[in-house]
């Protein structure tokens, strides 16, 4: 997992998990727990940006952010 600015002062989430399948039975869960992969660390990315947004208006109004939460005060 890494974040960055790009050229245009954007963030940028980069998150990338490895899975290195040994022998057909390793194949055959990675192939049947795949598509699952893709639901969940979609979701994760998409909770972390609403929840760095979040935390940037709270200190843009002067708020701190609730930790761990997403939500502001």
């Amino acid at each position: 997992m890494s974040v960055g600015t790009d050229d245009q002062g954007r963030t940028l989430y980069r998150q990338r998990a490895l899975y290195h399948p040994q022998g057909l039975l390793g194949h055959a869960y990675w192939w049947s727990v795949s598509p699952f992969h893709a639901v969940v660390f979609g979701g994760m990315a998409r909770n972390i940006a609403e929840a760095a947004r979040t935390a940037a208006r709270a200190r843009q109004e002067g708020r701190e952010p609730v930790a761990g939460s997403g939500t502001d005060n």
